[in-house]
């Protein structure tokens, strides 16, 4: 495999920066610690600037989703149920899940076996691919429940997640996400099984009804 000069230290120092983000970054998500993500933001970057290099890592990137597709299907638009749409998230946030599956602050088997068998330069590929991946409304959940669900999310996510649920980097990207997938990670994090830690979010959960969550779940598979 052809990787170009720039590209290589590019991914070097970005593996150096994915140690630090494992080490430091316990409070929630990558976006919490502007330091590491911004240089992470950086190199990715640095990436995108190479055509040439973008298109090989593009190439690299889908071919390192093999096993991956069969949940998050080929584009990135999920194929299964309670399975997250990768297509359009924003790439450090999906270098950061990586890392917490791999090291256990995150748990779910399989997705910790698959973290633990890519290394640094890989979860970087992947990221970008499924970042390029064109993302849609996913649809769906209570529609009866969307105006709630708008107040709801205007008031609890728009921080983080930003107005139009793209989110800030660092930060999920929660637009066109499946709701059923929105849901359960919602109950995850207010019944604090382990399976997520994130006291931040954790916080926000525990304050919403099962109504609450479907609500939320059906504006945000409504947006684009």
């Amino acid at each position: 495999m052809r990787l170009f000069p720039g590209v290589v230290s590019t991914l070097v120092v970005a593996g150096l920066v994915l140690a630090a983000v494992s080490a430091q970054a316990d409070k929630g998500v990558v976006g919490e610690n502007l330091e590491l993500r911004q240089t992470l933001e950086k190199r990715m970057d640095a990436i995108r600037a190479d055509r040439e290099a973008y298109e090989q890592i593009m190439n690299d990137g889908r071919d390192r989703t093999i096993l991956c597709k069969t949940c998050h299907g080929e584009d990135g638009m999920a194929v299964k149920e309670g399975t997250p749409n990768l297509a359009g998230q924003n790439p450090v946030y999906i270098v950061d899940q990586f890392q917490r599956f791999g090291d256990g602050r995150r748990y779910d088997f399989f997705m910790a076996q698959l973290a633990k068998s890519f290394d640094d330069e890989e979860k970087i590929k992947i990221a970008l691919y499924y970042a390029s991946m064109p993302n849609a409304a996913s649809g769906g959940g209570k529609v009866e429940l969307m105006g709630q669900g708008k107040a709801l999310f205007e008031r609890s996510c728009t921080e983080c997640h930003g107005s139009d649920g793209k989110g800030q980097e660092g930060y999920a990207r929660l637009a066109g996400q499946r709701p059923e997938y929105v849901t359960k990670m919602l109950k995850e994090f207010k019944e604090r099984t382990g399976r997520r830690n994130n006291p931040w979010m954790s916080g926000v959960a525990l304050k919403l009804s099962d109504t609450d969550m479907e609500a939320l779940a059906a504006y945000i598979a409504s947006l684009k």
